[in-house]
């Protein structure tokens, strides 16, 4: 048997252990005590976000809203989709990573390359090699 170098570099890369999904009623409970808004006016200043969002991408508009770029593109077969890229902002502030309180599996290997993790992995397998 011969291991891949997917399977290798799947079983020691760094991966964020993600905890329980935060559910819709605690963001916007959130965002309630980080404002002066009512849980009722933060649900409609969202759902006119989202009205308006939409509206502007089936105009065929990319749409900027400071926490994303939205937008609308088509496939092959003709589905519409929407392509989202993150705000330079929001993608810095997670990356300092003295900020995160999050668990990392195999944060040991945060740096290293993929061969490095395949030779970690021939190491632990010898009879089930990349190679």
């Amino acid at each position: 048997i011969m291991a891949t170098k997917i399977e290798a570099i799947n079983a020691f890369r760094p991966r964020i252990i993600l905890g329980k999904a935060a559910s819709e009623e605690r963001y916007m409970e959130l965002i309630t005590q980080r404002t002066t808004l009512s849980p009722g006016v933060v649900r409609n200043v969202q759902e006119s976000e989202l009205e308006t969002l939409l509206g502007l991408l089936q105009e065929g508009r990319p749409v900027h809203t400071g926490i994303a770029i939205y937008t609308p593109s088509i496939t092959l077969e003709g589905d519409i989709e929407i392509k989202v890229r993150l705000s330079q902002r929001l993608l810095n502030d997670m990356n300092v990573f003295s900020n995160f309180q999050g668990e990392i599996f195999n944060a040991n290997n945060i740096g290293k390359t993929s061969d490095e993790l395949i030779t970690e992995w021939n190491n632990l397998h010898p009879t089930n090699q990349v190679e």
